[in-house]
């Protein structure tokens, strides 16, 4: 059971941290293509349509790509530990 809540914190984590330096990398490639941050609340009067559904549909692919990867990688993690202790119990 301790086994399960460890691998099951270790890919959150990776879920988070993923989500968290895709939403970095995100802003910073807006602010390279468009030559200004992107917009904060796409709900002000301010921010243009375009701009908004553009940035929004950018980030929500990224993180949920990133969401995906670390969700994948923290599972294979779990896989080849729980194979490298199943073949430590077969061998001792």
């Amino acid at each position: 059971m301790k086994t399960r809540i460890f691998w099951s914190m270790v890919g959150y984590t990776a879920v988070l941290g993923a989500s968290l330096l895709t939403r970095h990398t995100a802003r910073e490639a807006y602010r390279k293509t468009a030559g200004k941050a992107p917009p904060e609340n796409p709900g002000r009067r301010d921010t243009r349509w375009r701009e908004a559904l553009a940035w929004g549909v950018a980030s929500g692919a990224m993180v949920g790509v990133a969401r995906v990867v670390g969700h994948r990688l923290g599972d294979e993690a779990r896989r080849r530990s729980e194979r490298g202790r199943a073949r430590k119990r077969l061998k001792g």
